[in-house]
């Protein structure tokens, strides 16, 4: 959390594990959806970015999850959060106060049901970056890698085949997924464990 480009070798370094196993679980949470992407955070106050505002918006439609949706696929934003009483708060960037009225006219208050209910441009940052500390009880969120239910077992059906691992949500989808890959899956161990 603390550098993303840290190389596998530091971080088994650091937790006493293996650079193979820091490299599977890395891939793993990946594989997940736990790590989204590794990205350079830049300092806002040497970057001129034009003008950042944080917009409240109120939908009278039931659709709330879909326009935050909708949002989130505009360039000029760059975050959407749900809050409590059906608000959605979301994090612009424009290159001036007339560029974000613009935007805010022209593709928020089109939508029907959508009002403003407020608008704060942001005028210096203190700190802005993600959460270095993880939850101590933190729980990944697994997918089927062949039916793509959600593995909801504690101890999930798995299958390893070298430093990659499949999850399974139940007997019947490892059973199906080893009858349609199993011999690629043992292939790639033969060879692993040739070298």
């Amino acid at each position: 959390m603390e550098d993303g480009r840290a190389s596998f070798r530091q971080i088994a370094q650091k937790t006493s594990l293996t650079t193979p196993t820091v490299s599977s679980r890395i891939a793993r949470m990946t594989k997940a959806g736990l790590i989204k992407k590794f990205i350079p955070i830049l300092s806002g106050d040497s970057v001129n970015r034009g003008v950042t505002a944080l917009v409240t918006l109120k939908s009278g439609s039931a659709s709330v999850q879909r326009l935050a949706e909708d949002l989130a696929k505009m360039r000029e934003v760059e975050a959407v959060y749900m809050t409590t009483g059906q608000s959605i708060t979301m994090k612009v960037t424009l290159s001036d106060v007339q560029s974000l009225q613009s935007f805010l006219t022209e593709n928020v208050l089109k939508k029907r049901g959508v009002e403003v209910t407020s608008n704060q441009i942001i005028t210096s940052t203190v700190k802005e970056e993600p959460p270095s500390l993880l939850p101590g009880t933190m729980v990944m969120n697994l997918k089927c890698d062949y039916c793509g239910g959600d593995v909801t077992s504690s101890r999930p059906y798995t299958i390893s085949a070298g430093p990659s691992h499949y999850y399974f949500c139940c007997k019947t989808c490892r059973k199906e997924y080893l009858a349609e890959h199993g011999k690629r899956l043992a292939k790639i161990t033969r060879k692993l464990q040739a070298l």
